[in-house]
C-alpha cells in the first residue's frame, strides 16, 4: 500500500507552507492599508447611509492609525493587522474586517450595537496638518 507512505509527507509538507502564509496575510494587509482613505459609501445594516460621510482612517507603517469615525477620540491609537482583521486598540477595542484592499479601494466591515457597517473607502492625499495653513506673517519691516 503506497498510499499511505506518501500521504504523511506530503501532508507534513502542505501544512509546512500552508502555516507561513498566515503571517504573510497580515503583512500584505498591513502593508495593503498604509496611508489615507475617505468614505465614499456607507452602508448600515445592507442600507445605504449618509451618518458617516465625512469620515477617514490613517493608517501609519508605525502601528499607528487615526479615524473621526464616532465611535472613537479622533486622536492616533494603536491598530494591530491580524490576517484581514484590523484591531483599533481603544479603550473599547474596534475590530474592522478588510473585505476588500486594492490600490484605490478599501472595504471595512464592523458591527456595532449590533448594527453592521460597511464602509467603502478611497485612497486618498492626506490633508495638510492645520498649522501649515497658517497665514504666515506679512514681512512689514519699515
Amino acid at each position: 500500500m503506497l498510499l499511505p507512505r506518501t500521504f504523511f509527507p506530503v501532508f507534513c509538507l502542505s501544512a509546512f507552507l500552508v502555516l507561513p502564509s498566515c503571517e504573510d496575510t497580515s503583512e500584505k494587509t498591513q502593508a495593503a492599508i498604509i496611508g489615507h482613505w475617505e468614505l465614499t459609501k456607507a452602508l448600515r445594516n445592507e442600507r445605504e447611509t449618509g451618518t458617516l460621510a465625512g469620515v477617514y482612517f490613517d493608517f501609519n507603517a508605525d502601528g499607528m492609525m487615526q479615524t473621526n469615525l464616532p465611535v472613537g477620540a479622533d486622536v492616533p491609537v494603536e491598530y494591530e493587522v491580524d490576517k484581514t482583521e484590523i484591531l483599533q486598540k481603544t479603550a473599547q477595542p474596534i475590530r474592522y474586517q478588510a473585505v476588500t484592499m486594492e490600490d484605490s479601494l478599501l472595504v471595512l466591515k464592523m458591527e456595532v450595537r449590533g448594527m453592521t457597517f460597511e464602509m467603502h473607502m478611497r485612497r486618498a492625499e492626506a490633508p495638510a496638518p492645520m498649522d501649515s495653513l497658517a497665514v504666515p506673517p506679512s514681512d512689514t519691516a519699515n
